[in-house]
């Protein structure tokens, strides 16, 4: 080796013995990996694009810091008058750019520092890259934590949770709360409770009837922070008075791990927000004095739906499920001719969209893809609305009612209930014993043995889980309904024609039918599979076929 390369070898030792004895001294603990998935990663820094920042974002993680200063949130957060913190960084929310890079590194290098020798910290000096690592999103697994019904139950039952008005005989008002734009104050008001999101938006906003640059009231907070400022200062809060509560750190709510074991209560009380339990859903708003303007608005639109409130509830996580926006009543957001308010959809659009949970159609569109639907359903051909059968939904019959008892309530409850009433006794079962047992399929007999499907057994299984389904019996009306789910193109009968009386030895391209061997096949694998039938493995034919 040359004089001159073993210099420059001893150069480089040099330099990288420097490094690793700056990192030694500092203590500094780096995230090696700036990729790695966490709950808790949070981005800080300024410019909204790539090309508009100083340097790269901070990936931070907040749990190890929340634990490295013992929970003490205080010694990076502000705190309000009482004396809680409010989880904006010290000074920070209203400073300009500059003012806030030197909050955030007079802060952090100082706390760093403030470490006795030999603890793991974050750098103190010169060492701008071990924080700033990141770009925006990058290393989060942060999971959005649904505040289901079990978990409001949890906290509604709770003994540690005060009441905020004095004598209240639940504790929802240490939550909920509504705003009175005269005064610009908050207040609670029973019976008029709400999800929080209907208020709290993803983004900050401002509050109805203020200009909070003028009169200085505060904007409506985001979801996110309002959670933060009521759960997680709850929470701290009680840890102090050595009360059993719910997590401080992020991973708590927002871990993926951490939310699968969450306790759930599967028996939750109904919520008492004076909900009906059954309800008429009309077309119409409004029924005018005059018996003539009566019918014609009864004329112009579908009959009305009987519609199960309470049963819907309970197959629900949340009530925002449907009531995206308020807890009121569909119509009053989604007039039949549709305005601002709603968002100019209409309410028979609202009803029917297919790309929205929040519909009827969707949702129950949704549902058919689960493994106890999936099987028939996942094979049918799509349907448009105008080929639907309405009256399934549709099919109170108000042309001989009273005309002045169609906005009547308790009238109108009572009607829905008879309905439904007569609709869970109407559901038609089929005799088992006429059902064939063996059925013998030998379209590939040639090489396999022909096979011995257990039809009746498999109609049972069918038959059992659609009768499990509330939703299931209200559609189908009766069992023979379900037959089409393989016989798929003959009305409901109990001698449906043999498959091969539309399905011959070739393909049919043109009409998109499949020869018989592929139609049974196409039809039992894919049902297997849909309803992941283990027992059965797709590629298993000697399970279904004996091979000579």
């Amino acid at each position: 080796m040359s004089r001159q390369k073993y210099g420059q070898c001893l150069l480089a030792a040099a330099i990288l013995l420097l490094l690793f004895s700056f990192a030694a001294f500092s203590g500094a603990e780096v995230m090696n990996d700036p990729d790695e998935k966490r709950p808790d990663i949070l981005t800080i820094g300024s410019g909204s694009h790539k090309a508009d920042r100083q340097m790269p974002l901070v990936q931070f993680m907040h749990d190890r810091h929340t634990r490295a200063v013992e929970g003490q949130c205080i010694k990076c957060h502000d705190q309000t008058d009482q004396n809680k913190p409010d989880f904006t960084f010290k000074g920070t929310e209203d400073a300009d750019l500059t003012i806030r890079m030197e909050i955030f590194h007079d802060t952090c290098i100082s706390c760093h520092a403030e470490k006795k020798a030999g603890e793991n910290t974050g750098p103190v000096e010169a060492a701008c890259r071990s924080c700033h690592n990141a770009d925006q999103g990058t290393g989060s697994s942060w999971k959005d934590l649904a505040f289901n019904r079990s978990l409001h139950y949890r906290h509604v039952s709770s003994d540690a949770i005060a009441p905020a008005v004095p004598g209240a005989e639940d504790n929802c008002s240490a939550c909920h709360h509504s705003y009175n734009e005269a005064s610009g104050e908050i207040f609670y008001e029973q019976g008029k409770e709400s999800a929080c999101i209907y208020c709290h938006k993803d983004e900050p906003a401002d509050l109805p009837g203020s200009t909070p640059a003028a009169d200085g009231r505060q904007t409506i907070r985001s979801a996110r922070q309002a959670a933060h400022d009521s759960c997680v200062v709850c929470h701290l809060s009680l840890k102090e008075k050595k009360v059993k509560t719910g997590p401080v750190e992020c991973a708590g709510c927002h871990g993926a791990a951490e939310q699968a074991a969450i306790r759930t209560i599967e028996d939750v009380p109904r919520l008492k927000r004076n909900q009906p339990d059954v309800v008429l859903i009309t077309g119409w708003e409004t029924l005018g004095d005059d018996s003539d303007e009566n019918a014609k608005l009864i004329a112009a639109h579908m009959d009305p739906v009987a519609f199960d409130h309470k049963l819907h509830e309970t197959q629900n996580a949340t009530c925002t499920a449907c009531h995206h926006e308020s807890l009121d009543a569909c119509i009053s957001c989604h007039t039949a001719a549709g305005n601002e308010k709603g968002g100019y959809v209409k309410l028979a659009d609202a009803m029917h969209r297919m790309d929205s949970t929040a519909s009827c159609i969707g949702c129950h569109t949704e549902l058919k893809q689960s493994e106890n639907c999936a099987g028939c359903h996942a094979q049918m051909p799509k349907k448009s609305i105008k080929d639907r059968a309405c009256d399934s939904c549709h099919n109170v019959d108000v042309k001989a009612r009273p005309r002045e008892l169609l906005t009547d309530e308790e009238f109108t409850a009572d009607l829905a209930a008879a309905v439904i009433q007569n609709r869970a006794q109407a559901f038609k079962k089929v005799d088992m014993e006429k059902v064939p047992d063996i059925v013998t399929i030998g379209v590939i007999s040639k090489e396999y043995k022909p096979s011995r499907f257990p039809h009746r057994m498999v109609v049972k299984a069918v038959f059992e889980k659609a009768d499990k389904s509330e939703m299931a019996r209200a559609f189908h009306g009766q069992e023979l309904t379900l037959c089409a789910g393989c016989h798929h193109n003959s009305p409901p009968s109990m001698n449906p024609p043999k498959c091969g009386s539309c399905h011959g030895n070739t393909t049919d391209i043109a009409a998109d039918k499949p020869a018989l061997m592929g139609a049974y096949h196409g039809q039992c694998i894919t049902c297997h599979q849909e309803m992941k039938v283990a027992s059965v493995q797709p590629t298993d034919c000697i399970k279904c076929h004996e091979k000579k």
